[in-house]
């Protein structure tokens, strides 16, 4: 796997010798307008395991048509990412991600105005859809536009941006939803969504857009050269059941976890998932100023994703064994592993030369939502069959987790013994 310089806590300047000189308040502006689209697009992703039980209420869903709604999300923003990553590279990252924002919006307001599964699952798709450049047009933006060192320490900010709106999404968005009510709440969102979508088009610029001379000299690679790459074939089973398996968990199944089988109420478990966002926001944070110590004690972002990758199975394994209300405390326990887990991806796209930055992130990205896409569904089907079998709500959620602790070891196993099959490569400038 790559290595990284370390990274910094506070938002850098753009600078590098092949890209625009870019002032330090642009860079800012830049980074704060793209951090505002990911910051809104994380809230939207997340915000179905708070608002579960209106929506489960007003429109009759089961576990699996909650599991089908949250993961109709996953499959359109997975369906997104090979396109993406060709506009990135070729119209560069303002014009893409502020046009999609547009549809993100729309998608809000189909929500609004749904009163069967289907639509409103139309609704959640155009998001989907909608959002998929929220974060993979700003790394590419920045892969382009940032020294190599820079990287992880703005993918850490970006993430500490999309923390925050997960915190938004927990109860803060239940007590807004429950005072405006859920339609009104993606009205609101629709707003926000356009707002977005007007600060990146304004206030970013096309500095890393690519000319025609340069897209010219960088022929493409194809989606499944990339697929196949040595490298990211080591990664792919990790990304899916680790990074892809946490987005399944936080967008919707640690809600239904905290309700069903901790048997709290939706205002106590949406107090606790404000509870752990609010961890993972310090999480990120506090791995912006650890990582960099852990590598000059020869501990690289590499092996810290290896620790974060034993520390998540050992987390989600006690959880199935303790299911007390004070049990909850486990999902603080779970975020410190996350930001490690994270940076896979950028550590990922470093191997690569900057002109691919699009398409090798969003290449990576595909991977993991089609992941989360699965899970998030799969734990819902699995849940419903549990209960065919006749076992309780409480008991078919802790054997569809189980079954993901299962395919999350057995990624380990496969991720270890790839190592020898992957060379080390350096950061690509």
């Amino acid at each position: 796997m790559p290595s990284q310089g370390p990274p910094t806590t506070t938002p850098p300047p753009l600078s590098q010798s092949s890209s625009p000189v870019i002032s330090r308040a642009l860079a800012i502006r830049i980074f704060f307008s793209f951090a505002l689209g990911y910051f809104i697009s994380y809230a939207l992703r997340s915000v179905n395991a708070a608002l579960a039980p209106l929506l489960a209420s007003d429109l009759h869903l089961s576990a699996g048509d909650l599991g089908w709604l949250s993961s109709a999300f996953f499959l359109s923003f997975t369906a997104m990412q090979i396109p993406l990553g060709i506009c990135l590279d070729r119209f560069g990252a303002r014009r893409t991600e502020s046009f999609l924002l547009v549809i993100a919006a729309c998608g809000a307001l189909v929500i609004s105005i749904g009163h069967s599964l289907w639509m409103v699952s139309l609704g959640r798709m155009l998001i989907g859809m909608g959002v998929a450049a929220c974060l993979m047009a700003p790394y590419a933006y920045f892969r382009r536009s940032f020294a190599a060192n820079r990287q992880a320490q703005l993918a850490m900010w970006m993430l500490i941006a999309g923390t925050s709106g997960a915190l938004l999404a927990t109860q803060p968005a239940l007590l807004l939803a429950q005072w405006l009510g859920w339609r009104q709440f993606f009205v609101f969102a629709a707003v926000l969504l356009a707002c977005a979508a007007a600060s990146i088009f304004l206030w970013t610029g096309d500095h890393d857009r690519q000319t025609a001379t340069q897209i010219a000299n960088n022929p493409p690679v194809g989606f499944l050269s990339l697929l196949t790459n040595p490298l990211m074939l080591r990664v792919i089973p990790t990304t899916i059941f680790f990074s892809g398996g946490f987005a399944a968990l936080q967008s919707l199944w640690a809600g239904p976890w905290l309700t069903q089988v901790l048997q709290m109420s939706p205002a106590q478990a949406g107090q606790h998932l404000l509870y752990f966002n609010a961890a993972l926001l310090v999480s990120y944070v506090a791995m912006s100023m650890i990582s960099p110590r852990l590598e000059k004690r020869g501990i690289t972002l590499a092996k810290q994703s290896m620790i974060a990758f034993i520390w998540f199975p050992l987390c989600l394994g006690t959880m199935l064994f303790w299911q007390t209300p004070e049990a909850w405390i486990l999902w603080i326990f779970l975020a410190p592993g996350v930001p490690a887990v994270i940076l896979m991806q950028t550590q990922t796209a470093l191997a690569f030369p900057r002109h691919m930055a699009g398409r090798v992130l969003t290449t990576f990205n595909l991977v993991m939502f089609g992941g989360a896409f699965s899970i998030q569904w799969g734990i819902g089907l699995l849940a419903d069959l549990f209960s065919a079998w006749q076992y309780s709500p409480r008991a078919s959620l802790t054997l569809a987790f189980a079954c993901l602790v299962i395919l999350q070891l057995c990624s380990l196993v496969w991720f270890l013994m790839r190592r020898s099959a992957v060379a080390i490569q350096q950061p690509s400038n």
